[in-house]
This record gives C-alpha cells, sequence and structure tokens, in this order.
C-alpha cells in the first residue's frame, strides 16, 4: 500500500511554510539548556548517518547521545515533548534551525532570516 492511499497521502496536513516551521520550533526552543542540548545532539545525529556504515560502534553512540541530549533538553529544559511527534517534518527542521543559530553566532547573515523589503517596509511605518 505505501504512503498512497485512495490517491491521498497519509501525510496530508496543511502544510506549513520553511518560515512557519523555524518560526515555530524557535518558540518551542526558548530555554538556554533546550538550545545547548540541541546545539549539540543534533549535529551528533546528523553526524551519525553517515558514520554508522563506516564505523557502526561510533556511528551508534553518536546517535544514541545525540538523541539522549534531545529528550534531556524537552524533559528538563521545556517541559514538553517534541514536535517531530506531532509532525515528522521537524526532523529535517531541527537540523536546519541549529545551522541558522550557528551561522547567526558567528556573524554569517543567512537570507531566510532577514527581513524581505516589503516587511522592512511595512515594520518601519
Amino acid at each position: 500500500m505505501g504512503l498512497i492511499r485512495s490517491g491521498k497521502s497519509c501525510l496530508d496536513r496543511p502544510m506549513k511554510t520553511l518560515r512557519q516551521y523555524l518560526d515555530q520550533y524557535a518558540s518551542e526552543h526558548t530555554q538556554f539548556g533546550t538550545k545547548v542540548t540541541h546545539f549539540i545532539g543534533i549535529p551528533m545525529i546528523v553526524a551519525s548517518l553517515p558514520m554508522l556504515p563506516l564505523n557502526p560502534p561510533l556511528g551508534a553512540a553518536l546517535f544514541g547521545g545525540g538523541w539522549a541530549l534531545q529528550f534531556i533538553g524537552h524533559a528538563v529544559f521545556e517541559k514538553r515533548k517534541p514536535s517531530f511527534f506531532e509532525d515528522p517534518i521537524y526532523l529535517l527542521i531541527g537540523p536546519i534551525w541549529v545551522a541558522i543559530e550557528m551561522a547567526q553566532l558567528l556573524g554569517i547573515k543567512v537570507p531566510l532570516v532577514e527581513q524581505a523589503p516589503s516587511e522592512q517596509a511595512t515594520s518601519a511605518n
């Protein structure tokens, strides 16, 4: 059967823009401790994926450790379950959010987070 049944995807739901996903993600990751656990844990998870076939013990350790940090961040600091339980798209939004946050810490401008000219004109009025 797969993901398609009766011409509809089982993932059918109102789609958000990337900006909306990032804004919601940021609003659900406000505590300093959560940000720290995610800044460490998400890169660990991402690094584990290509590492798993090359060095399974190291890949598994990175993967498990990264996820442990994610759940610690949510349980201890945010006191809420991770967003991906409701919408699996957040499994992709997390790494994007961390990359944008890290770029901003390094002083790198990210066009996605800069205001569009129409928004700048509106906020100036």
